[in-house]
């Protein structure tokens, strides 16, 4: 099956597409920098070393544009443990593994219990019309997780959901309709709600479907029309 890897800077991300299936690693990008965020492999494409070539494949492009790296992908970071010939390319201080922290969560009623450990792929606030709807508020206030760093601890038999498209699988407890999370299977991210997490510190980055918004937020943050390219939206960016 043939192999192609690219810097595909439009969704800010490192990607391998193997025979159509596309393998990435999320950055962030500063003047002479860069962020490993995240990693995903279609499910198709596991247990064929895909997730190795992807890795080596973005470290030696950090290393042809001689960008000084950090990691907060834990994936890039294990890869690295057993590659240690790429330990070189890591800015100052960024040799030191931070040990993740776990925040918890739980519904109205404590019936259901979660954990999420390590950091959010994405953080901000959802204006969508059907966030609106789930939340009885104009704003929701998301915290996306990779599938693996969210847990249930407590109460699994209790949890229903409800989704009303493919894209938002809608989470929350059968005794007090307390909502938990929402599945969002085709980005591979679960949205904990950021308010329920407990000594979560929420750190927004964009507002999500601002064209749908019921209020405005002028906090000087980027106002996506619907989501950034590399959620697969459009990348629009509105006025604040």
């Amino acid at each position: 099956m043939a192999e192609n890897f690219r810097d595909n800077e439009d969704r800010s991300r490192f990607e391998l597409d193997v025979g159509g299936a596309i393998a990435f690693i999320t950055y962030r990008k500063s003047p002479g920098a860069i962020t490993l965020v995240h990693t995903e492999v279609p499910p198709e494409l596991g247990g064929q070393g895909v997730g190795s070539k992807l890795g080596r494949g973005a470290l030696d492009a950090v290393r042809a544009e001689g960008w000084k790296l950090s990691v907060e992908c834990d994936f890039v970071r294990s890869f690295m443990t057993k590659h240690p010939e790429y330990n070189d390319l890591l800015a100052p201080g960024a040799q030191e593994k931070k040990i993740a922290t776990t925040y918890r969560a739980g519904c109205f009623c404590g019936a259901v219990e979660l954990e999420v450990t390590g950091k959010p792929a994405f953080a901000g606030y959802c204006h969508c019309r059907d966030c609106q709807a789930w939340s009885a508020a104009p704003i929701n206030a998301f915290s996306l997780w990779p599938s693996a760093s969210v847990r249930i601890t407590k109460g699994e038999a209790e949890i229903a959901t409800f989704h009303k498209t493919e894209n938002s699988y809608r989470k929350y407890c059968k005794i007090c309709g307390g909502h938990l999370m929402t599945d969002h299977p085709r980005m591979r991210l679960i949205d904990v709600y950021a308010n329920l997490l407990q000594g979560f510190v929420h750190e927004p980055t964009l507002h999500a479907n601002y064209g749908s918004k019921m209020v405005s937020v002028k906090d000087g943050l980027p106002k996506y029309r619907d989501l950034p390219a590399e959620l697969g939206g459009s990348g629009e960016v509105l006025p604040d």
